[in-house]
């Protein structure tokens, strides 16, 4: 089965983080001044998701600028004793605790009340392929959340990733700031550091949503992905100045392109073998940063 590619669907390109908190839960600052710092960092819509509580964010979307609803929740039951975190996007009224008794009822009653379901950060979570393969109904998870991996090194989730893809799960990757606004002398600010890019008409709410849910959206922590093709059996994409472009797969299939060493490459093409059970591409600049696509071209 191949997935519909976003990069040849008709849109514009815009820039969204889904994971966000204020001083209604525990973040240290207020709603508009979140919003007014991701304004002036380029993006186009932002989701606040505050725990256990739906902020009300009347008054905070700008001309060129949409701010929605969502809500974030923690609940228990993972195979080594920790906490599931999902987040709930574009809720309009909180759900109260108490009403889920487990992970799969909790992604169940977020779609019941008109909202979608991520899951927050596996890695920092401590969740297992165990934990994370039974679920269903959610889009996907986390694959890299800013402030998991400045406080403890623990952002980056694509193992988890790979591993819901290679066992048929298709699954979407979101990478997000998770923003509390804590700052420190030994770390940067987890504000703006990362992003979904969404293809859409326009932007709208029900565009937004349209585009989350079908996957039409790559996203980064710094590089661009100009382009991505199919043909001929062949996946090539362009990207903006990086170090290194990988095409991954299940198990032994894919492969690594790198550019020489003081140099950079903005583009690789991979031969399908036939084996592969799903293709994903990412990519590294210089200083590490990666941007990452949804699966491309499955085979479940």
């Amino acid at each position: 089965m191949i997935l519909e590619n976003p990069f040849k669907i008709e849109g514009k390109w815009y820039k969204g983080n889904l994971h966000t908190h204020t001083t209604n839960s525990d973040g240290a600052w207020s709603p508009d001044r979140v919003a007014d710092e991701y304004i002036s960092n380029g993006y186009d819509f932002l989701f606040v998701t505050d725990h256990w509580k739906v902020t009300d964010v009347s008054g905070l979307s700008k001309k060129g600028f949409l701010v929605l609803n969502g809500e974030e929740f923690d609940i228990g039951g993972s195979e080594l004793g920790y906490n599931y975190h999902i987040v709930g996007l574009n809720l309009k009224k909180p759900i109260a605790s108490g009403r889920a008794k487990n992970a799969q009822e909790l992604i169940d009653l977020i779609r019941s009340e008109g909202g979608e379901a991520v899951i927050a950060h596996p890695y920092w979570s401590g969740l297992t392929i165990n934990d994370l393969s039974p679920l269903s109904g959610h889009l996907g998870i986390e694959i890299f959340n800013s402030t998991c991996y400045f406080c403890i090194a623990k952002g980056h989730s694509v193992t988890h990733w790979d591993n819901l893809l290679d066992k048929g799960k298709i699954a979407l990757g979101i990478a997000v700031d998770d923003t509390h606004q804590h700052f420190n002398l030994y770390r940067p600010i987890d504000i703006c550091a990362a992003w979904i890019m969404a293809k859409m008409p326009e932007l709208t709410e029900t565009n937004v949503m349209h585009a989350i849910k079908s996957g039409y959206f790559y996203s980064s922590n710094g590089p661009a992905i100009h382009d991505i093709s199919i043909q001929d059996g062949k996946i090539s994409v362009s990207t903006s100045d990086v170090k290194v472009i990988n095409f991954i797969a299940n198990a032994h299939n894919g492969e690594s392109f790198s550019a020489k060493e003081k140099g950079s490459i903005t583009g690789a093409e991979y031969k399908m073998s036939g084996n592969e059970r799903y293709i994903r591409v990412e990519c590294f600049d210089e200083n590490g940063r990666t941007a990452w696509s949804n699966p491309i071209a499955t085979n479940f």
